[in-house]
C-alpha cells in the first residue's frame, strides 16, 4: 500500500485550507430537507416535492439568496428582521403571524426560482411548461407542512431556536486574514474617507457642474400620510399591513429627486437588463427607481422603511489598477418613518453596502456611545416638508458619492428627466437573451460581473467580494467589526429621541 507524501499534520493543514476556500469564498444558502421526506401521506409527499424542487434549483444555479433557509423547514425562509421576533412569539396569534411571514418569504423566493428554471429542468410532479402549476403546488404544500409541523409547543420551540439569520462576515476569512492586525489599516482608511465625506457634505445645492435631475412622474392626488396610517392595520407582531394602494402612495410621497453630475453615460441612471452577450447592462434611456418596503424596530415600535434604489452602468475605472471601478454601480436611499409617518432618519449606501451615511431628522439624537467597532458616519439632515417639497439627493460624477441633501420645491421642477417607479423584486428575474429569465444576482447575492479589485485587498474583513454590488438584505455596511444595513436594532443602537423636542 502506497503512502501519501503528506504527513498527518500536513494533511490536516490541507483540509483546513480547503475548508477555508469552501467556507470563506461563498455564502450560498444551501437547500434544506424536511424530516418528513419519504413518509407516507400528504406531508411526506410535500416534503419529497420540496426536495426535488430544491435539487432542480440547485442544479440550475438559480437559488435566490435574498433571505435565509431554516434547517429542516424547506417551506420557510427568514431575514434579520423576522429573526428578531423569535423570543417574542410565544402566544398563538404572534406565532401564526410570524410563521405566515416566513412562509411568504419562501414563496416569494420560490416564485422567482421557478421562473428562472430552464425548460430542461426536471421537477418531479410538474412540467416546466406549467410553472404556474408548480408554484401552486408550492403554496399548497407550504400550508400542509406548516399545519403538520407545529401542532405542539415543542416543535414551535425548535423553530424559534433555528430561525436565525447568519452574519455576512465569514469568521474563517478573518482568521486566515489576520483580521486583528488588518483591521487597524482598514480602520485608518475608513476614518480618512469619513473625514473627507464630512467636509464635502452639504445641505445646500451643489455649485457648478453639468447635472441632470431625475424626478418621479406626477400622479393623481395622493392621500396624506395620516390617511394612509388610519387605513392600515397591523398584524399580531405589530407590523403594518399596507394595501397595494397604500404602498404605492408611500413610495410616491417620499420619492426623491436625483441630481447627478453628468460627464458620461456612466453617470445616468437606468434599467438593468441581460444583453445579448449574457452580461448585465443598464439601459440609460429608461431611467427607473426601484422601490422596496422594509421594517425596523425602535424600542417597542415597528417602523416602516422606504427604499429607493438606482443603477448606473458602471463606476468607470481610472486605470488598470483602479481598486474601486468596475461594471455596475448604484445607490440606495432609505427613509425611516416614525409612528406618525414623518421621517425620522434618512440613509444612503452604495449597492455594494459601502459608503454608509446616516442623516437623522431633528427628532433623533445620536447616542454619545455607539457600540460599533466602526462608528457610522452621521451627518445633518435638512428640514424637508414632504407635502410641498422633495428630498434632492445630489451625487458627483464618476464615483456617484452622495454629497448633498437638500429640499426642492415640488412645483418648481424645471429641466428634469422623469423616472418611473418599479418593484425592486423585478431584478430577481429579468428576461435574458435566450428567451428565459435570470436573476440579476448570483447564488451568493452578488450582481453578475460587478466584482472589484478591492476584494483582493479587503477579503480579510470577512465580507464576500467587497465592493461588488449585491442583493437587498445581504449588505454588510462596515469593514471593521460587524454591521448590517437590515439590522433591525441598528436605529436603536445609534440614536435616541431628542428630549428637547
Amino acid at each position: 500500500m502506497s503512502r501519501s507524501f503528506l504527513t498527518k499534520p500536513h494533511r490536516l493543514f490541507v483540509v483546513i485550507l480547503y475548508s477555508f476556500f469552501l467556507a470563506g469564498c461563498a455564502r450560498i444558502p444551501v437547500p434544506t430537507h424536511s424530516d418528513r421526506v419519504g413518509d407516507s401521506g400528504r406531508p411526506g409527499a410535500c416534503a419529497d416535492f420540496f426536495s426535488f424542487l430544491d435539487q432542480a434549483v440547485a442544479d440550475a444555479h438559480v437559488i435566490d439568496a435574498g433571505s435565509f433557509r431554516i434547517k429542516g423547514y424547506p417551506y420557510l425562509r427568514v431575514n434579520r428582521f423576522l429573526a428578531s421576533f423569535r423570543e417574542e412569539v410565544e402566544d398563538e396569534a404572534a406565532f401564526a403571524a410570524w410563521l405566515d411571514r416566513m412562509q411568504s418569504l419562501d414563496q416569494d423566493a420560490r416564485k422567482y426560482e421557478i421562473t428562472n428554471l430552464p425548460l430542461t429542468a426536471n421537477v418531479a410532479g410538474g412540467s416546466m411548461d406549467d410553472k404556474d402549476g408548480i408554484y401552486s403546488k408550492v403554496l399548497a404544500c407550504s400550508k400542509v407542512l406548516g399545519i403538520a409541523d407545529f401542532r405542539d409547543e415543542n416543535r414551535r420551540k425548535t423553530l424559534r431556536k433555528k430561525a436565525s439569520a447568519p452574519s455576512e462576515y465569514i469568521w474563517l476569512r478573518r482568521v486566515f486574514g489576520l483580521y486583528p492586525l488588518a483591521r487597524w489599516f482598514v480602520s485608518c482608511g475608513v476614518s480618512n474617507w469619513q473625514a473627507q465625506a464630512q467636509n464635502t457634505f452639504s445641505t445646500q445645492p451643489p455649485l457648478g457642474g453639468q447635472s441632470i435631475r431625475y424626478v418621479a412622474g406626477k400622479s393623481n392626488a395622493l392621500p396624506s400620510i395620516r390617511q394612509i396610517l388610519e387605513s392600515t392595520r397591523r398584524d399580531a407582531l405589530g407590523i403594518p399591513l399596507y394595501s397595494a394602494e397604500a404602498r404605492e402612495a408611500l413610495f410616491r410621497l417620499y420619492a426623491p429627486a436625483w441630481e447627478i453630475q453628468t460627464v458620461t453615460d456612466h453617470d445616468r441612471i437606468g434599467t438593468p437588463f441581460w444583453n445579448e452577450n449574457e452580461q448585465i447592462d443598464v439601459n440609460t434611456y429608461q431611467p427607473v427607481t426601484y422601490t422596496r418596503l422594509s421594517f425596523t424596530r425602535f424600542g417597542k415600535d415597528i417602523l416602516t422603511q422606504i427604499n429607493y434604489v438606482v443603477w448606473f452602468p458602471a463606476r468607470p475605472k481610472k486605470g488598470v489598477f483602479d481598486l474601486y471601478g468596475g461594471v455596475l454601480d448604484g445607490v440606495n436611499y432609505r427613509v425611516t418613518l416614525g409612528t406618525d409617518g414623518e421621517p425620522l432618519l434618512y440613509e444612503t449606501i452604495h449597492n455594494c453596502g459601502c459608503y454608509y451615511k446616516a442623516y437623522p431628522a431633528r427628532r433623533l439624537e445620536a447616542r454619545e456611545k455607539i457600540d460599533y467597532a466602526e462608528p457610522p458616519l452621521i451627518l445633518k439632515a435638512p428640514e424637508v416638508n414632504h407635502s410641498s417639497e422633495l428630498m434632492n439627493v445630489a451625487m458627483e460624477s464618476h464615483t456617484h458619492y452622495v454629497q448633498n441633501l437638500y429640499p426642492l420645491d415640488r412645483e418648481s421642477q424645471t429641466e428634469t428627466v422623469v423616472y418611473s417607479l418599479a418593484d425592486y423584486d423585478r431584478l430577481r428575474s429579468l428576461p435574458d437573451s435566450r428567451g428565459g429569465h435570470r436573476s440579476m444576482f448570483n447564488e451568493n447575492s452578488i450582481a453578475f460581473g460587478s466584482e472589484r479589485l478591492e476584494r483582493f485587498i479587503l477579503w480579510s474583513t470577512g465580507v464576500v467580494s467587497p465592493g461588488a454590488m449585491r442583493q437587498w438584505g445581504r449588505h454588510a455596511v462596515a469593514f471593521v467589526g460587524k454591521r448590517h444595513f437590515d439590522d433591525p436594532f441598528a436605529l436603536e443602537k445609534m440614536f435616541r429621541y431628542d428630549d428637547s423636542e
